[in-house]
């Protein structure tokens, strides 16, 4: 690049920037992208953040909002300049920035022009697979915990290697986990390969072999380890720093206390302490100074080494003053803190939700303790509001909160809804029909539970709904044609369970359906040509009864990955030019028929 290339360049991090694309010759091509130059305060593409190439010589860029509560990335055809949006980030409140942007192009495997994203859309940031569209594939992470940076990816084996917080809040651990796993499957928990408390830091070899594990805690400074990838053994001590140090014992270095607060809303904060010492000052109270951060991206509490070598709070314990280190988290969903007309509770929501944790006879682990009248409903376990509609639940998270019972009708009184996951429990019964009554639903998780019935019709009413999970159930009767009226359904998992009858030409409406799974079931008849108009790109139909020849219409979909016919009496052949039609795919499973 040229050298006003390269300041216009730097200018766009903070201000104007416009791309160009130069070779050896000095000809240039100008990218569509201005940021910073309007004025009114409300561009979406004020600050430009990341700039990556990915497969293919394709240019991404992602762009934040004035607010940052909207990230764009945006790809660029670099011989003409022009640009589409590949996907779109957006929060209520904050989207934080990170370096999780992997694209997979190592090689003409399957994963050969997707990519990696980190979000925080189901309140932690964790890793999903996109395809070179910008389309979910699917989480490789999930849970209460959070993902820090992407180590490394073997996309020959199909694994990613990343850091995280699985084993707690106040430490660093390098995990791996399958790259891909498909709507039928249950995501297990990622295989942790580092060892002891603390923080690790890990720089992995090309060869995916070994890594190098930069080691340190509260208790004892860094030390360097190589130990292998395949399970995290002990090759060979690289550093160790000796405690015998003279300098180290003048210091009189002394860890500080890990405290636990509990806020308002029951998030566990934690602290570190420096007390000073007893024998030489006395008892408390001390003279105390608090060192607070109240921003996102920075850990200043944690168990690592740097906490121990803090030199200002130690001088200061060492002068008898009490040194109180706290990090204020703001949720992403729910404000810490809240003004006096965030505390006018609707009263409606509020209702429903008693309702709803009256329909729970088991709860073994307590995670409904704090659905009482001593808290506003949004510091409630699970029950997220957002900053626009702070005195409605748009959200209720109950992931594997080990909870039995019924699912209350009531819940169609939580009309703000957009995403219910209640997935890995054990709700027994029908699922409600009042369920219909969330016009804007667009995620609803039932899977891993033991509902009983039929699946209820008037989900045709949750017009907005994107993604229906309903697999590992007990369910039965027919798949209604009313969900053929789902038009922006983007995935549908009726997996493991009970349902007969025929899968319905109705399907076929939804063109932007790119995912069905429906395998362990008693299905019937032959698969509908309609399905040809979708745009589906992974379908499983595994074990069931169907009967006839695969449909001609299926070659339409060439961005097909994975078809499992298995299983089956389907009879007839696939065309010879398979591989033509379907240049993406990686799974083909027709065995038993």
């Amino acid at each position: 690049m040229s050298s006003e290339e390269l300041q216009g360049l730097g200018k766009g991090v903070m201000g104007d920037s416009k791309f160009k694309n130069s070779n050896v010759h000095g000809s240039h091509s100008n990218m569509d992208l201005v940021c910073g130059e309007t004025h009114d305060g409300n561009s979406e593409e004020e600050y430009l953040a990341r700039v990556n190439w990915m497969h293919g010589n394709i240019l991404t860029a992602q762009v934040l909002n004035r607010s940052h509560s909207k990230l764009k990335i945006l790809e660029f055809d670099i011989s003409t300049g022009q640009r589409k949006v590949m996907l779109v980030e957006e929060q209520d409140i904050w989207v934080t920035l990170h370096d999780c942007f992997t694209p997979l192009d190592k090689g003409g495997n399957r994963y050969s022009g997707r990519f990696i994203w980190a979000s925080e859309k189901m309140g932690f940031r964790h890793l999903y697979l996109h395809d070179a569209n910008g389309n979910c594939l699917g989480p490789i992470t999930e849970g209460d915990w959070m993902v820090e940076q992407i180590a490394g990816v073997n996309e020959v084996a199909g694994l990613v290697y990343f850091t995280g917080t699985l084993h707690g809040p106040l430490e660093s651990n390098l995990y791996c986990a399958k790259l891909f796993v498909d709507g039928s499957e249950t995501l297990q928990a990622p295989l942790r390969l580092t060892h002891g408390k603390g923080k690790h830091m890990v720089v992995l070899d090309h060869q995916m072999q070994s890594f190098v594990d930069i080691h340190d805690s509260l208790d004892f400074p860094t030390k360097v380890l190589l130990c292998s990838l395949t399970d995290g053994s002990l090759v060979r001590p690289l550093y160790e720093q000796p405690f015998n140090i003279p300098r180290f014992k003048r210091l009189q270095l002394e860890p500080p206390e890990i405290v636990q607060v509990q806020a308002n809303d029951g998030t566990i904060l934690y602290g570190a302490m420096y007390k000073p010492d007893e024998t030489r000052f006395g008892p408390p109270p001390y003279k105390t100074l608090v060192s607070v951060y109240g921003g996102p991206s920075v850990q200043l509490v944690c168990d690592s080494w740097m906490n121990t070598v803090d030199m200002r709070a130690q001088y200061l314990r060492s002068r008898g003053i009490l040194v109180w280190k706290v990090v204020l988290c703001f949720h992403l969903w729910r404000p810490v803190t809240a003004s006096r007309s965030m505390l006018q509770q609707n009263e409606t929501d509020r209702l429903a939700l008693i309702a709803f944790k009256a329909g729970i006879t088991q709860d073994p682990l307590g995670m409904l303790s704090s659905w009482n009248d001593t808290l506003h409903f949004f510091r409630w376990s699970g029950v997220y509001c957002s900053r626009r509609h702070v005195n409605r639940v748009v959200r209720l998270n109950l992931f594997s909160y080990g909870l039995v019972g019924s699912l209350s009708p009531h819940i169609g009184n939580l009309t703000f809804l957009r995403t219910v996951i209640l997935q890995n429990n054990g709700f027994h019964g029908k699922v409600p029909s009042e369920i219909g009554c969330l016009f804007l639903l667009r995620v609803l998780y039932l899977s891993n539970n033991s509902f009983q019935g039929t699946v209820p019709t008037n989900l045709t009413y949750c017009s907005k709904l994107r993604e229906l999970n309903l697999i590992d159930n007990k369910l039965d009767g027919q798949i209604p044609k009313e969900l053929g009226f789902l038009l922006k359904l983007r995935a549908l998992g009726l997996t493991l369970n009970n349902l007969t009858g025929k899968i319905l030409a109705s399907l076929g409406n939804l063109s932007s359906l790119t995912l069905l799974s429906a395998t362990y079931n008693h299905l019937e008849g032959s698969i509908p040509e309609e399905l040809g108009r979708t745009s589906l790109d992974i379908i499983h139909l595994m074990f069931n009864k169907l009967t006839g020849v695969i449909p001609s219409s299926l070659y339409n979909l060439s961005n097909m990955r994975a078809i499992q016919l298995g299983e089956n009496q389907l009879e007839g052949s696939f065309s010879q030019d398979i591989g033509v039609a379907y240049p993406h795919l990686w799974y083909l499973g027709l065995v038993n028929n």
